[in-house]
Order: C-alpha cells, then structure tokens, then sequence
C-alpha cells in the first residue's frame, strides 16, 4: 500500500473517533437538531473536513442516547430531534479537558521534530 493510501486510511480512522465529540459540541453549541441538520452543522464546524454519513450518524446519536449524553424527543411532526442532556453537558466539559490534554501532547511529540531539526526526516 502506498504511503498517500495509508496515510488516507489513518486519517479517516482517527476522523471516525471524533464523530461522537463532535456530535456532542455540536449539539452543546445549536442546542437540539434533527440528524440531518446536525450532518450539516457537523460539515460547517470543520470546514468540511469531516462529515458524517446520514446513514452513520443514527448507530452513534442511538449510542449517545444509551448513554445518557442525549436525549430525542418527538416534535409536532413526529420526527426525532436530539438535544445534549444535563448528563451530557456534564461529560462534554469534561471531555473537552481531556481533548484538549492529548492535542496539545500529541502535538508536543510532532513539534519535537522541528525542535530537533528534522530528526524525523533521518528515520
């Protein structure tokens, strides 16, 4: 496999973990959606590098409600909308600790490359 295909691969992988935050800040930030709006804000937060399926998002946003982060709630037409739950708001600062916490390390480890003059150039 080429490199550009790995590197493709690795980053729709990394990508895919951050489906479940990012659903969540962005239900925190619009306060309740209906998944394809939330698909949509998703696109608009990240500047369309990331975008979750319409078909990908219900498995998660059904996950997100087992777990108490989010609530779905019927509106005058019968369509689920979700909103963060008081349980949510409080995972969702917590989480955003521990985001912030491993990007700024993960950042320090590749930052240590420029550093060290392009050691990593020499592997």
């Amino acid at each position: 496999m080429s490199n550009d295909l790995l590197l493709q691969k690795w980053e729709t992988e990394y990508k895919k973990g951050f489906s479940k935050p990012l659903i969540l800040f962005t239900l925190a930030e619009v306060g309740r959606s209906y998944p394809y709006l939330l698909t949509k804000k998703i696109m608009e937060f990240t500047s369309g590098l990331i975008s979750i399926a319409g078909s990908n998002i219900y498995p998660i946003l059904t996950q997100l409600e087992k777990d108490d982060l989010i609530v779905s709630q019927p509106d005058e037409n019968n369509r689920k909308f979700y909103k963060i739950s008081a349980n949510g708001k409080e995972f969702l600062r917590r989480l955003d600790m521990s985001i912030k916490e491993f990007t700024e390390m993960m950042l320090e480890i590749a930052n240590k490359d420029s550093n060290r003059g392009g050691q990593f150039e020499n592997v």
